[in-house]
C-alpha cells in the first residue's frame, strides 16, 4: 500500500456526487441520499448492513426483578425472548437485521436504519442486549467477504482507498493512499487507521464502495451482475438501493 501524494484519483466522485447545500438545522433540508455518497454513473446500487451481535450475559447473568427496578432498567421482555430463542437454536451471536425487522414488525426496506428498531423497543434495551452496528466501517469478516466479490470484478489492476476527513481534524496522516484489493484487509497497522477506508474503488471506476463515517452501513455502486453477487453473499447483508433512496436516520418508517 502505497500514500497518493495528490487526490486526482478522488476527483470523479467529488464531482460525479450530488452535494447537500442544506445542513439538518436548515428548514429546506429534505434528507441525505445516496446521490450525496456516490457518483450518478453506475447500473445499480446496493446498501451492505453492518453487523449486528447480541449480548449472552445478561442472559446468562439476569438481574433481579428488585435490581431491575432500583436500577430503572426496563425489563425488555420481547427483545430478551428473541435473544433467548438465538441462544437455544445455537445460532452464534450474529442477528441480522431482516430478523430483528420480523420480529418488530419493522418493513425491510431500503431506508430502514436502526432507529427504526429503537422505536419500537423500551430506551435502554438496545444496548442492554444488542451491540453494532459500527459506524463507518466494516468489520473483517465483512471486509474480506466484500473484497471476495469485489475481486472477480477487478482482477490485477490497482485500486484506490480514501479515508473519512473527519478522524484526521488537525493531524497530517494522508487520507489517499494505492495499492492491490486484497491490501484493505491487512492495511490497519496504526491506530489512525482502525477503520476501513471511507471509499474505494479500481482504476477503471468500474465500482466503488463508500462506508460513511457517519453510517452504519455501507454503500456499492457498480453493474447488476456486481450488486447481484452482493446479494448472494452468505455473509454480507445487503438491499439494492437506487440514488433517491434516503441514508439519513430521520427517514420516515412506511
Amino acid at each position: 500500500m502505497e500514500t497518493c501524494s495528490h487526490e486526482i484519483a478522488f476527483e470523479w466522485i467529488r464531482s460525479g456526487r450530488d452535494d447537500q447545500p442544506f445542513g439538518r438545522d436548515d428548514p429546506r433540508w429534505v434528507g441525505n441520499f445516496v446521490s450525496h455518497l456516490l457518483p450518478k454513473t453506475f447500473a445499480t446500487y446496493a446498501k451492505v448492513f453492518h453487523q449486528i451481535d447480541v449480548y449472552y450475559d445478561n442472559i446468562d447473568n439476569p438481574l433481579s426483578p428488585k435490581e431491575l427496578e432500583i436500577l430503572r432498567i426496563p425489563p425488555c421482555v420481547e427483545l430478551k425472548s428473541l435473544i433467548e430463542k438465538l441462544r437455544a437454536n445455537c445460532r452464534g451471536t450474529r442477528l441480522r437485521w431482516k430478523e430483528i425487522a420480523e420480529f418488530l414488525q419493522v418493513p425491510f426496506q431500503p431506508e430502514l436504519n436502526h432507529e427504526w428498531y429503537r422505536a419500537k423497543l423500551e430506551a435502554g434495551c438496545w444496548p442492554r442486549f444488542l451491540k453494532g452496528p459500527d459506524e463507518g466501517t466494516l468489520n473483517h469478516e465483512e471486509c474480506s467477504a466484500l473484497v471476495s466479490v469485489l475481486l472477480p470484478f477487478t482482477g490485477n489492476q490497482r485500486c484506490f482507498f480514501r479515508f473519512a476527513e473527519m478522524p484526521f481534524v488537525g493531524t497530517d496522516k494522508p487520507l489517499m493512499f494505492q495499492g492491490s484489493l486484497e491490501e484493505v484487509k491487512t492495511f490497519p497497522g496504526d491506530e489512525a487507521y482502525r477503520f476501513t477506508p471511507e471509499y474505494w474503488w479500481p482504476a477503471d471506476q468500474s465500482w466503488c464502495v463508500c462506508s460513511d463515517y457517519d453510517l452504519m452501513f455501507t454503500f456499492v455502486g457498480g453493474s447488476k451482475d456486481l450488486i447481484s453477487r452482493l446479494s448472494e453473499n452468505e455473509v454480507l447483508e445487503c438491499i439494492e438501493v437506487t440514488l433517491s433512496t434516503r441514508i439519513d436516520s430521520h427517514a420516515v418508517m412506511n
